[in-house]
């Protein structure tokens, strides 16, 4: 048997990140030891929109994503060495002691084969349950990746904390 794997899968425009730490915070609650990285959003550079950080969800530490290119930039502000240190966090997440592994979102940078793409698959063959958030604009390169031995789940809080204790019952 496999370790569950589960996504959540949204629509452009929906908080996702404000679910996914919420989940997260339910399931700490739960004494549930997690490793992995969400996402938190501050609306606070310069050219008004959201700087990014990654959360380790095991030691709290956060990893800035998001590069401030000044008002009249355009393209992509993700931060290539933000997001590879919070890689090598949920790297070393999976050879510690957690129960479940979140990782924030399958999305640009993990189709193209970069991102987390890479802790992703790790999390996955480590035999961890892994949850995730997939746009519905990603979800053909999400089945791709993933297969067809994972459980869509709905943007709602109880479902996907149902999903994680359920998935921490399941026999190893």
């Amino acid at each position: 048997m496999t370790a569950p794997l589960a996504a959540i899968v949204y629509s452009t425009g929906f908080p996702i990140d404000e679910l996914m730490a919420e989940v997260a915070d339910t399931l700490k609650r739960e004494a549930v030891r997690l490793g992995g990285v969400v996402q938190h959003n501050n609306g606070d550079c310069m050219s008004g929109c959201a700087s990014m950080a990654l959360e380790d969800l095991s030691s709290g530490q956060l990893f800035p994503i998001s590069e401030d290119r000044g008002g009249g930039s355009a393209g992509c502000r993700l931060d290539a060495a933000g997001l590879a240190a919070a890689g090598a966090a949920v790297t070393d997440a999976l050879s510690g002691a957690v129960d479940l592994v979140i990782v924030n979102k399958f999305g640009k940078q993990e189709v193209l084969g970069q991102g987390l793409r890479a802790e992703i698959a790790a999390g996955v063959v480590a035999g961890l349950p892994l949850l995730i958030a997939v746009r519905d604009d990603m979800l053909a390169a999400w089945s791709d990746f993933a297969g067809e031995d994972w459980q869509r789940l709905p943007p709602e809080s109880a479902a996907v904390t149902d999903w994680a204790m359920a998935a921490l019952r399941q026999p190893a």
